[in-house]
This record gives C-alpha cells, sequence and structure tokens, in this order.
C-alpha cells in the first residue's frame, strides 16, 4: 500500500467506523414515548443519516476543489460561517436555553454554528502566509473566540483558540511565541467562565456529586455509573441505564453509553479509532504537499485540531475526568452541524494528502 493510500485509508476507514456507530447509538433508542434525550428515536436516526450523507458530499467537494481555491475562498468562507454564528443573537433565530444562545433554528433546520466558525478559523489562519494577512487572521480567529464566549460557549471558545495556534504552529510560527499567548488566553477564558452561574454549579456538583444529586450532580453520578457497567461485553446496544438517566445520552455523553453498552471493546475500538485518524492527519502534515507548502501544513494540522480536540473533551467528560462541558465527539455523537463541518475537514485533509490543487 503506498503512502497516499495508507493515508487515506486512516483517515476514511476510522470516520466511517465512527460515524456509522454513531448512527447506531441513535437508532437503537428505546421505543417507549418519552425517553431522555431521544423523544423520537426515528426522527433523530433519520437526521443523523442526512446530516452524514451532507457531511460526505460536501467533504467529497471540499477535496476536489483543492488547497488553492480554499485558501482563495477562506476570508470569505471565515466571514460567511461568523455570520451563522452571530445570528444566534438575533431574534427569532437564535434558540436560548441553559442561559445561552448556541443554537439557530430556521424552519426544519437546527443546530449550533459553533463547529462550522471553527473550522473556518482553522482555513483562515492556514491560508495567511505572509505577516500583513496573518495578523489580520489572528485578528479574525479572536474575534470568533470572543464571538462564541459571548454566547456563552467556553468550551467552543476553547476549542477555537486551540485550532488557532495549532494552525500557526503549523505553519512555523515558533512555539516559544505561541505558548505563552495561548497560556494567557485560555486562563482569561477559564477565569470569565467561572463568572457565570451554571459553570460554577457544574464545578461544585463534579466536586462533590453526592451533595448534589438532584442538580448538577445527579449526570455525574450517572456517568460513574455507566463506566462502572461496563463490563467485559457490555449490557447490549439500546440495553443501557445510562440512556435512560442521561439528559443527552446519544450527543454529549455518547462515549459513556458506548462503554456501558459494548463494553471495554467497544470504548477501545472508539479510543483506536481516534489514533487512527491522529496517525492520518500527522501522515498528511508530512505529505509532500504539506513540505512543500506550510499553508498546506498549516491547515492540516488546524483540521486536525479541530477533530481532535472535542473527541478528547468528550471522552474526559464521559470518563468523569473534567466536569461537564456539553462537548460532542465528531461523527459519534448526534450533532448535525459537527458531522457537516467534520465531513468538510477530512475532505480538506484528503486535498492536501492527494496534492490536489496544490501551488507551484
Amino acid at each position: 500500500m503506498g503512502r497516499r493510500a495508507l493515508t487515506l485509508s486512516l483517515l476514511i476507514v476510522p470516520a466511517a467506523g465512527l460515524g456509522a456507530l454513531g448512527l447506531m447509538i441513535v437508532a437503537a433508542a428505546p421505543a417507549r414515548p418519552g425517553a431522555a434525550g431521544f423523544g423520537a428515536p426515528a426522527h433523530f436516526a433519520a437526521r443523523q443519516l442526512v446530516s452524514l450523507g451532507c457531511g460526505t458530499a460536501l467533504g467529497a467537494v471540499v477535496a476536489r476543489l483543492g488547497t488553492r481555491r480554499l485558501f482563495a475562498a477562506a476570508p470569505a468562507i471565515f466571514l460567511a460561517a461568523l455570520a451563522i454564528a452571530l445570528a444566534v443573537f438575533a431574534p427569532g433565530l437564535g434558540v436560548r436555553a441553559a442561559g445561552a444562545r448556541r443554537w439557530i433554528h430556521l424552519g426544519p433546520l437546527s443546530g449550533g454554528p459553533a463547529p462550522l466558525l471553527i473550522g473556518a478559523v482553522a482555513l483562515l489562519v492556514a491560508a495567511a502566509r505572509d505577516a500583513g494577512p496573518r495578523r489580520l487572521a489572528v485578528t479574525g480567529a479572536l474575534c470568533a473566540v470572543l464571538a462564541l464566549a459571548i454566547e456563552p460557549d467556553f468550551s467552543a471558545a476553547a476549542i477555537a483558540l486551540a485550532v488557532a495556534f495549532a494552525a500557526l504552529a503549523g505553519g512555523g510560527v515558533p512555539g516559544r511565541r505561541l505558548l505563552p499567548a495561548a497560556g494567557v488566553l485560555l486562563i482569561a477564558l477559564g477565569f470569565g467562565a467561572t463568572r457565570f452561574g451554571y459553570v460554577e454549579s457544574r464545578i461544585r456538583g463534579f466536586r462533590a456529586p453526592q451533595s448534589d444529586r438532584r442538580g448538577k450532580g445527579f449526570e455525574v453520578l450517572a456517568l460513574a455509573h455507566a463506566n462502572a457497567a461496563g463490563a467485559a461485553h457490555g449490557a447490549g446496544l439500546g440495553h443501557g441505564v445510562g440512556r435512560r438517566r442521561l439528559s443527552s445520552p446519544a450527543s454529549d455523553y455518547a462515549f459513556a453509553v458506548v462503554g456501558e453498552e459494548l463494553g471495554r471493546g467497544g470504548a477501545l475500538a472508539v479510543v483506536a479509532a481516534w489514533l487512527a485518524l491522529g496517525a492520518g492527519v500527522v501522515l498528511t502534515a508530512r505529505s509532500p504537499a504539506g513540505r512543500r507548502d506550510p499553508a498546506a501544513r498549516a491547515a492540516a494540522v488546524g483540521m486536525g485540531m479541530a477533530l481532535a480536540a472535542p473527541a478528547a473533551l468528550h471522552i474526559a467528560v464521559c470518563r468523569g475526568f473534567l466536569p461537564i462541558i456539553g462537548v460532542t465527539m465528531p461523527l459519534l455523537s448526534y450533532d448535525p452541524a459537527l458531522t457537516v463541518a467534520t465531513g468538510a475537514e477530512l475532505g480538506l485533509l484528503a486535498a492536501i494528502a492527494l496534492g490536489v490543487g496544490e501551488l507551484a
């Protein structure tokens, strides 16, 4: 198997497996009405299937367009994604829930625009080759982080920040210049998050869930129960207790559901899929196109971070290592906007691996 074929296999095969497993998790919801987080399983399974199809189609289009065209269109793509993200504040479009405006509802379409903006940040920063455009790109990235923080969606803001710095590092900016600034900004985001009551209550529930069983500690205890119940072979798909107790089992807690219902083997398979995807990203960044073009390498690293950061945070939350922050896992979780954005990110990685539209 050649290097390109291996790289594409490491990008596509694990992604397809995660998508198929996520669809099964949604479709295996209990049939009885009122199941926590589902309501009508067939409806959400159909939406998940449509989003997987749209993500696949968009990824194919992006891969065919190639890096040259996408880098040229990066500012327009970013401005469009920023406008969509800011639309959450528009009356009649934005949906307020759990103390934040993170979702848009427009007729039959609904979802959170943050994943689209995060991918656009990676593209914008990567496409800036010279000092002047790079400063403008960094300014745009900080505006995106600020927009997400104002919603407030601090986990998405932190991921966008990490993606921007990863793209800068991939493009050759020295780490000694990036790490101090990244650390200061992350500390500022963390401090800002603690000023909100719902964040403080989540931290309190995480630290002492036994004393907050009727509040934020409930789901912390439910996650612990699901992790403890994940025996070697699991409870069986659709038969876990966690999906009946957790508020959003197929989205925010999909990995916990996999661990309880499919056992350690299922959880390890998900981790292995992400390790394979990570290897594919590394090979993409080191491909001939990545070695010749710093912008292509920056895009590969930035898109890799956009995929890996939410997956790592999702696993950490589901395993009880972090407070509940509402992060979904790309492809595995029910999150139509994230699924479509992931398809585009994988398409750009494939374009870089294949050298499509490579600059001379």
